[in-house]
C-alpha cells in the first residue's frame, strides 16, 4: 500500500528538479544571450568649423582675438585649432571662409562628422534613445546658431535670444533627467554642463559669440558620442 505514494512523490520531485534545471538554463540562456546583443550607432551629425590654426604657445592668443571679434573662441580637442563658427553645409562654411579671407583672416573650412561605434550588451537596446539624445542636442545647437545669426543682425531682442537659450536649456536639462543608467554618466555630465552655462548666459547681457561657443560645444561634444558611451 505505501509503494503508490512513494512513485508519487518521487514524480514530483522529479518534475520539481526538471522545472528547476529549465528555469537555470533559460536564466543564463538569457545572461550569454545579453552579453553577445550588439548595435551599431551610425549618428548622422556632421558640421563645417570655420576655424583658424594655433599652437600650444598661441593657442590663448587665438582665443581671445577670436572672442574679441565676435567668434566662438572655442578650441578644438585637439588643441590644433580654434573655431570662430559653426556651420550645417560646406557651402555656407566655404563662403563665410572666403569673405575673411577677403579681409585678411586666416581660416579655413574644418568638416567632422561623427565616428560610428557600438553598444554591447543590455545597453544595445539603447541604441533609439541615445540616437535621440544626439538629434535634441543637435536641435538645440540650431536653435543656438539661429539666435546668434538674429542677434548679430538686429533681428532678435536680447529678451528673444533669452527665451531662446532658456529653452535650450531646459531641454538639455530634461533630456539628462531622463537619462537612467551608467551608459549614460559622461553624456549627461556634458549634457548638464552645457545646461549651466545656458543658465548663466540667460542672466545677463547676452552676445553672438557666447551663443555660438555654447552651439560649438554642443556639436563637439555630439561628436564625441564616441568617446561618452563606449
Amino acid at each position: 500500500m505505501m509503494r503508490y505514494p512513494l512513485k508519487k512523490s518521487a514524480a514530483v520531485v522529479l518534475v520539481a528538479v526538471l522545472l528547476f534545471t529549465l528555469s537555470l538554463g533559460a536564466c543564463i540562456a538569457a545572461f550569454v544571450w545579453s552579453g553577445r546583443a550588439y548595435a551599431e550607432v551610425a549618428l548622422s551629425q556632421e558640421y563645417y568649423f570655420l576655424v583658424r590654426a594655433c599652437e600650444d604657445s598661441t593657442a590663448s592668443a587665438v582665443v581671445g582675438d577670436a572672442y574679441l571679434s565676435g567668434g566662438a573662441g572655442f578650441l578644438t580637442p585637439s588643441g590644433k585649432e580654434v573655431v570662430l563658427a559653426c556651420y550645417y553645409t560646406e557651402s555656407d562654411a566655404s563662403f563665410v571662409c572666403e569673405t575673411m579671407r577677403g579681409k585678411g583672416v586666416e581660416a579655413s573650412v574644418l568638416h567632422l562628422s561623427a565616428e560610428k561605434f557600438s553598444l554591447g550588451g543590455r545597453d544595445a537596446a539603447e541604441r533609439s534613445r541615445v540616437e535621440a539624445n544626439a538629434a535634441t542636442a543637435d536641435s538645440c545647437a540650431r536653435i543656438l546658431f539661429d539666435a546668434a545669426n538674429g542677434l548679430e543682425r538686429a533681428e532678435l531682442s536680447q529678451e528673444g535670444a533669452r527665451a531662446a537659450v532658456r529653452g535650450v536649456g531646459k531641454s538639455l536639462r530634461g533630456l539628462a533627467d531622463g537619462n537612467a543608467g551608467a551608459l549614460y554618466s559622461l553624456w549627461n555630465a556634458e549634457l548638464y554642463r552645457a545646461e549651466r552655462r545656458a543658465r548663466e548666459l540667460a542672466e545677463g547681457v547676452i552676445f553672438p559669440r557666447d551663443l555660438r561657443y555654447l552651439q560649438v560645444q554642443l556639436c563637439f561634444s555630439i561628436l564625441r558620442s564616441h568617446e561618452y558611451f563606449s
